[in-house]
């Protein structure tokens, strides 16, 4: 099998955790490598979260490349680096391996110098991708696919109307999202909130035995008691899994319903800063990129626990 060669750039919390074991496992991918930015907490702790997941299967040869720690320009109000609702180191062992260089260095280099076109997954902000985009703005000719996590159209996030990766840098997103990149799929929380994982998915994945699979249970666990102060998911009970599905579009299409549209994002309004506003197009040969609007929850669990399984690549 001819492996689709990968960069996960993402601000590594829980959900992060399981789309880093999901990239680096599959068969059909070829993780390149890992860049990590703020937004969920200070880079210091993406980075150190990243490499104990990757630590944890056997992958510390992936390598882990700290970036910003900051927006790409200025918000509108300032917004410290982290949060206080989230813990900011996963509970896993402590990583033996170490980080590499620069991220927006080593991706601008890696993207430069690839043979075959990249797929590139962005989970957290696009501070990282913003940055090297102003570097070098021809490395959209060697991304073959970009992968947004992020963006709302009808399911409220950090605010009513944005979710929190574009909100925490909405000028990084405009720029990324402008770009001429030849294939770009935004996952929205209106994919992800449709397929939240539950206890029994938790206890589905504990039961396939492996050390990847035990700890995306945990994570899965983890996520479902954070979000009991959401009425809805505390009602099933149940807690949307968003980063890994977008990974898992690259190796399942099929899990998600898509649809052709344009976007743009609010930048001056500071009631809906950060909103991403859609526009479909009837004509989708004229729509400026994917939006995934919904998600097949039974086909996602099913991805996850075949991945995690026994057979997995672990070097």
């Amino acid at each position: 099998m001819t492996r689709l060669p990968v960069v996960l750039d993402c601000d590594t919390g829980s959900d992060d955790a399981v789309a880093i074991l999901l990239a680096a496992l599959h068969p059909g991918l070829d993780l390149l490598g890992v860049t990590t930015v703020w937004g969920n907490h200070d880079v210091r702790h993406t980075t150190d979260n990243t490499l104990r997941v990757l630590d944890l299967v056997g992958r510390g040869a992936v390598g882990v490349h700290p970036g910003r720690n900051e927006p790409v320009r200025p918000r509108i109000e300032d917004l410290p680096s982290g949060r206080s609702d989230l813990p900011s180191s996963l509970d896993l062992p402590a990583p033996v391996s170490a980080a590499g260089g620069e991220a927006v260095e080593w991706l601008v280099t890696t993207l430069r110098g690839a043979a075959d076109p990249v797929a590139l997954v962005a989970t957290g902000p696009l501070t990282n991708v913003a940055a090297a985009l102003a570097a070098d703005r021809s490395i959209t000719g060697a991304i073959g696919r970009l992968v947004v996590l992020g963006g709302t159209h009808r399911q409220p996030g950090v605010t009513p109307y944005a979710d929190r990766n574009v909100w925490c840098d909405p000028e990084a997103a405009a720029d990324v999202l402008a770009a001429p990149f030849r294939d770009v799929l935004m996952v929205t929380m209106d994919a992800t909130f449709s397929a939240p994982l539950t206890g029994a998915d938790a206890g589905r994945l504990r039961s396939v035995g492996t050390p990847a699979a035990r700890a995306a249970a945990d994570l899965v666990e983890t996520r479902i008691d954070w979000y009991r102060r959401d009425r809805a998911m505390a009602a099933l009970p149940a807690a949307p899994l968003h980063d890994p599905l977008a990974v898992a579009a690259l190796v399942a299409p099929e899990i998600l319903t898509t649809v052709r549209a344009s976007v743009e994002v609010e930048r001056t309004d500071p009631e809906r800063y950060g909103a991403t506003r859609f526009s479909a197009e009837p004509d989708e040969r004229r729509g400026r990129l994917s939006v995934a609007v919904r998600a097949d929850h039974d086909r996602y669990v099913a991805l996850l626990c075949d991945t995690f399984g026994p057979s997995a690549r672990v070097t």
